[in-house]
C-alpha cells in the first residue's frame, strides 16, 4: 500500500513490502514470487538507527480528554464507508480524510456555521473521507463523514443547524437550494448549481441515532443524476456499518486505550518535538488503512484476506498478519502496486539485506521507501530523506525482533 501523500501518517508517505533474496549492495528482488524473508545475514552492528528507539515503547496507557475524540475517530474509521464502495472510480484520495477530534474540525468538511453548530451541540468525535475520480476533466468527488454527538437529540438540532446554515451562505456563486430524493425521505438535501464552474455541488445529512451521516457529492451540471445516486449508495452502506461500531460510551472515554490492540507499541513513534497528526498514534483495521491509500481497494482487500485485522500507524506502521505466509502474501500484493505505480528498486540499508526499499523522483523530491518483516508482523517507512528511511526501517527491524518474540 502508499498512503497518499496528502494524509498525514507515518512520515506523511508509507507503503508495505519486503522480499527475500536481497543483499546489502544488491538490489531488492522483483516484486512476486520468492521466498519467506530470512533474517540470517543482518549486521546488528551496522545497522544505523539515528536517534529512533530500538525496543518497543512502554504501555501508552488510556486516552486524555484532549485526544479521547481523536482515538474514537480512529476507531470509527473501521465502520466508516469506503468512497470506492460507493464508486469504484473514486480513488485518488483527498484531504481531509482522518479521524475529527470534535466539532471544532467540522470547518475542514463544511463551510459556514457548522462548525459552531456542532460544537455547541457537543459533537464528540467523527471520521471524514474524500475522494475524487483520478484526473481533472469532468473529475467526481465524494466527502463523506459520520459524526457522534452525545444523544439523539443533540444530532438532530446539530443537522437542523448545520441544514438551515448551507442554505443561507452565499460564497458569491448564489444560494444552495432545498432538495428531497426520493429513496431518502428522511435525509436533509442541499443542491448548488453553479454554472460558472459547470458544477452541481450537493450536500445530504442524515440522522441515524446519535450520529449525523453526512455526504458532499460534487459533479458536472450534466451528470448531477450521479450526485443523488451517491448520496443514496453512501447511505445505503453505511448505516449498517454504523450499526454495528462499539462505540466507547460517552462516561467511558476515561478507560479508553490508546493502544487498544497492544500494537502501537512495536511503531517506531516520531522524533522528539516532530508535531503528532491526528492519524498517528493510532489503530486501524483493514477499512481504516484504506481510507488513506492510494489504492484503497487493494488494501482492503489484501489486508482482509491476510488476516490483518489490526496496523499500528506512528512514524513508521507495523501490520499484523495472521501469520508469516500472509504477511508475505501482503507484501507481494503491494509491492506489485508500487512497481506499477513507477517506483524502483533502491538499496537497502546497511545491515539489513533482508529490507526491500524502493524510490521514485517526484515534484516534491525523491520518495523513499522500506519495508522489513519479522515473522507474521510487517514494518513500514517512508518520506523524503533516504537516509531518515533507512535509520526508521533499522530501528523498526530491531522492536519487530521483539515482537515475534512476544507473540511466541
Amino acid at each position: 500500500m502508499r498512503t497518499t501523500k496528502l494524509i498525514p501518517l507515518a512520515a506523511a508517505l508509507t507503503a508495505g513490502l519486503l522480499l527475500a533474496g536481497c543483499s546489502a549492495d544488491a538490489e531488492p528482488t522483483g516484486a512476486s514470487g520468492g521466498d519467506a524473508p530470512t533474517t540470517a545475514n543482518v549486521d546488528k552492528a551496522a545497522l544505523d538507527t539515528g536517534d529512533y528507539p530500538t525496543t518497543p515503547a512502554p504501555p501508552y496507557g488510556y486516552a486524555d480528554p484532549a485526544s479521547a475524540g481523536s482515538i474514537e475517530g480512529q476507531r470509527l474509521s473501521e465502520f466508516t464507508t469506503l468512497p470506492y464502495e460507493i464508486d469504484a472510480d473514486l480513488t485518488d484520495v483527498k484531504m481531509p480524510t482522518g479521524p475529527l477530534k470534535d466539532g471544532g474540525a467540522v470547518s475542514m468538511l463544511i463551510s459556514g456555521n457548522a462548525s459552531q453548530v456542532t460544537l455547541d451541540n457537543g459533537m464528540m468525535t467523527g471520521f471524514s473521507t474524500v475522494a475524487s475520480t483520478p484526473g481533472r476533466d469532468n473529475s467526481r468527488s465524494v466527502l463523506h463523514a459520520v459524526l457522534r454527538f452525545g444523544d439523539n437529540a443533540a444530532a438532530t438540532a446539530a443537522a437542523e443547524g448545520i441544514y438551515q446554515g448551507l442554505l443561507t451562505e452565499d460564497s458569491g456563486m448564489g444560494l444552495p437550494v432545498p432538495e428531497n430524493i426520493d429513496v431518502l425521505p428522511n435525509t436533509k438535501v442541499t443542491v448548488h448549481d453553479i454554472p460558472d464552474l459547470k458544477k452541481v455541488d450537493v450536500n445530504a445529512l442524515t440522522v441515524h441515532g446519535d450520529y449525523i451521516i453526512y455526504t458532499w457529492a460534487s459533479a458536472p451540471t450534466d451528470q448531477k443524476d450521479w450526485t443523488a445516486k451517491s448520496v443514496a449508495k453512501a447511505l445505503q452502506l453505511q448505516e449498517p456499518l454504523l450499526d454495528k461500531f462499539p462505540a466507547t460510551p460517552k462516561d467511558k472515554t476515561k478507560e479508553l486505550k490508546i493502544d487498544q490492540n497492544d500494537l502501537l507499541i512495536y511503531a517506531v513513534p516520531n522524533k522528539e518535538g516532530d508535531a503528532r497528526q491526528t492519524s498517528q498514534m493510532a489503530v486501524y483495521g483493514p477499512r481504516g488503512m484504506a481510507h488513506r491509500s492510494t489504492n484503497p481497494q487493494l488494501t482492503y482487500e489484501v489486508l482482509t484476506g491476510a488476516g490483518v485485522e489490526h496496523a499500528a500507524s506512528y512514524n513508521t506502521s507495523v501490520y499484523r498478519a495472521a501469520s508469516a505466509d500472509d504477511a508475505i502474501t501482503v507484501l507481494d500484493a503491494f509491492v506489485d502496486d508500487l512497481t506499477a505505480a513507477g517506483f524502483a528498486a533502491a538499496p537497502a540499508p546497511a545491515g539489513l539485506p533482508d529490507a526491500k526499499c524502493l524510490a521514485k523522483d517526484t515534484t516534491s523530491g525523491e520518495e523513499n521507501y522500506c519495508y522489513v518483516v519479522n515473522g507474521r508482523y510487517m514494518g513500514e517507512a517512508g518520506g523524503l530523506d533516504k537516509k531518515d528511511v533507512d535509520q526508521q526501517i533499522a530501528a523498526q527491524y530491531l522492536i519487530l525482533e521483539q515482537a515475534d518474540q512476544d507473540a511466541e
